[in-house]
Formats: C-alpha cells, structure tokens, sequence
C-alpha cells in the first residue's frame, strides 16, 4: 500500500495526474455519494433553463436523465402550485452555487446546495437524497431554516 501511495504522490509531483474539472457551482466536496451527482445535476439543469451548453437538452430532459421519475412527479405537482421552478424552489436562476455532504442514512447520501442571487447574494438552500447504489436523485426539498 506504501509503494501505491508513493508511486501516486510521484506521478502527482511530476504533473502526470490532473484534477477532474469541477461543475460550475464550485466548491463541491469531493468522495461523497451525493455531491457529484447533484453538482452535475445543478449545472445541467441550469444551462438547460438557461438555453446555454452543448447539450441541447431542455430542463425536462435533464429532470427526465438525472431524477427518478417519481421524484419527477412530486415535483411537477408541486410547480403546478407553486409560482417557481420546482428544482430552484425559486422564480429565478441561481447565478451560482456550492454543494456539500450532508452525511448519509439508510442506503442516500445527502447533499446541501446554496444557491445564489442577484447583486445582494441573496441565498436559497435545496437539500437532495441521492441513492448511494446507483447515485440518482431520489429528492429534493427546501433546506429548513
């Protein structure tokens, strides 16, 4: 194991291993279950709302590849009766956002997204589950307080 760690820190030194790019929203924590997936989530959705990226995608098709559908559901239900968008539980874009490890419980991972806004920064916080086994997006609700 030593000789593993030596050859990794060498290979580190020498500029051989780079760093993955992180999403957009940086800082994400690295290692957790939950933080990947929801930081690419976030971004993608973001452009997809936005019209920005390669992808094309609409928000629907990001929600569609990335949540289950029966969080899909519950979040259509709750746009239908609310007067925001049902993943930035707001009626505007966050400009940008980090994500945090919120621990773990009973086979998810949970993540903490602040979103930010507008000049004064004003902020929103999102809490999402994911499934640790296959990494989706299971929920998502306002954070309390």
């Amino acid at each position: 194991m030593r000789s593993l760690s030596a050859a990794v820190l060498a290979l580190a030194a020498a500029g051989c291993l780079a760093a993955a790019p992180a999403a957009s929203g940086d800082p994400v924590e690295p290692g957790d279950a939950a933080t990947a997936p929801v930081a690419d989530f976030v971004a993608a959705y973001r452009d997809a709302v936005l019209g920005l990226g390669e992808s094309g995608h609409t928000p629907s098709e990001v929600r569609a590849d990335r949540l289950t559908p029966e969080l899909n559901a519950r979040l259509d239900a709750w746009a239908a009766q609310h007067p925001a968008d049902p993943v930035f539980r707001t009626a505007e874009v966050p400009e940008s956002w980090t994500v945090r490890a919120e621990g773990a419980a009973g086979g998810l991972a949970f993540a903490l997204v602040t979103e930010r806004f507008g000049p004064a920064a004003a902020v929103h916080r999102v809490r999402y589950a994911v499934r640790r086994d296959d990494r989706a997006i299971v929920d998502l609700m306002d954070a309390p307080g």
